[in-house]
């Protein structure tokens, strides 16, 4: 686990002095790419988790107040591609991984391994206000699947 100090300098109205984070440096560009899309959206009293569960990463903002159902949208997309987008990078160094298990789940490169074999992500069905999405990870973006029909 790593304190993330240059995130701390560049984000010092995001991320408290005081957060930790419970995941490896690896993710650190995943992170500074989720930092930058929610910037100007993120509530200055939200509490942040960021961890590692399932070998992805996960992002728990939670604003104290109210906020807006697009400010809410925004939030929760940023937090599904970071997760996403951790799957592709190795939460040891950042080079590219897949996911593995050993006792365990964690994204790791060949270098990082330890001798697991490669699984496919595990980012099982990505919906959101009734439409479901999938990662793109050419775009690096999230692509419609389906979208629930009114009233049926």
């Amino acid at each position: 686990m790593t304190d993330f100090i240059r995130l701390k300098a560049k984000y010092p109205d995001l991320i408290l002095t005081t957060m930790t984070f419970q995941c490896g440096a690896g993710w650190e560009l995943v992170l500074d790419q989720y930092f930058s899309e929610v910037v100007r959206a993120l509530p200055a009293d939200t509490r942040l988790r960021v961890y590692q569960k399932y070998g992805s990463l996960r992002i728990d903002a939670t604003a104290a107040g109210t906020v807006t159902p697009e400010i809410r949208l925004a939030l929760d997309r940023a937090e599904i591609l970071a997760n996403s987008r951790s799957y592709r990078f190795c939460e040891a160094c950042g080079k590219p991984g897949s996911l593995r298990d050993k006792q365990w789940l964690y994204v790791g490169c060949e270098d990082h391994a330890d001798g697991a074999a490669a699984l496919p992500p595990d980012e099982g069905g990505i919906r959101q206000d009734g439409v479901a999405y999938e990662y793109d990870e050419d775009a690096d973006d999230l692509v419609v699947v389906q979208e629930e029909r009114e009233g049926g």
